[in-house]
């Protein structure tokens, strides 16, 4: 089996560095280019995406991304790190270069793509739901509809991520609305329970002094 030239890391473990793998992806096509580009860059946070081009087909994608002061490194150098990791990505799924420094099989590959293909799926029908989901609460804030407010509530069915991207699309103003209801809804019960409480304690001192006069 084809190799790429590799580098021993920690644990003795062998590594073909991205650098390698795009020589050898060069070696392989004299035509083929690798392109990237930035699909996020807000808040200390990147995301890049590369292509590996072979006579002007893409024959690879990959994605990755970086938080700025997640590591050492990236308290200076997130941007170059998330391309290069999508560059990596891209030559493993697409071209076959495997960061062990094996190429990998025409199987490998193939089911890599699939999985790749399920993650974009994954992301639009994501995108899709954060959209309408995000869109009926902002008209139900807008019109102050409870119900409304509720029957999207439901749609999160304790999905963390799919709640926090729609809590992402409110203006400040329609956060406000929901914070401020949120605090509503917790002194409301906090003064049911306060009641309840009181009726139980008006119930159980009433009960022991007729007890008493028996």
């Amino acid at each position: 089996m084809a190799t790429v030239k590799t580098t021993k890391v920690q644990g003795g473990a062998d590594y073909a560095m991205v650098v390698n793998r795009v020589h050898a992806f060069k070696e392989m096509y004299e035509n083929g280019q690798i392109l990237t580009e930035i699909v996020h860059n807000k808040d200390g946070q990147v995301i890049f995406k590369a292509h590996a081009v072979v006579d002007g087909v893409i024959t690879g994608t990959g994605h990755a991304k970086e938080d700025m002061g997640a590591s050492n490194i990236n308290k200076t150098s997130h941007i170059e790190c998330a391309e290069t990791s999508a560059i990596g990505r891209c030559l493993a799924f697409g071209v076959g270069l495997m960061p062990s420094g094996q190429v990998a099989s025409f199987e490998e590959i193939e089911n890599a793509k699939l999985q790749q293909s399920n993650i974009a799926h994954h992301e639009l029908t994501m995108a899709s739901a954060v959209a309408y989901i995000s869109q009926a609460l902002s008209m139900a804030i807008e019109e102050a509809d409870e119900e409304g407010i509720l029957e999207v509530l439901t749609n999160f069915k304790g999905n963390v991520p799919l709640k926090t991207a729609v809590w992402k699309e409110l203006r400040s103003d329609e956060s406000a609305y929901m914070t401020e209801r949120a605090v509503k809804i917790a002194d409301e019960a906090k003064t049911k329970k306060a009641d309840k409480l009181e009726r139980i304690v008006k119930f159980a001192t009433a009960e022991a002094k007729k007890n008493s006069e028996v």
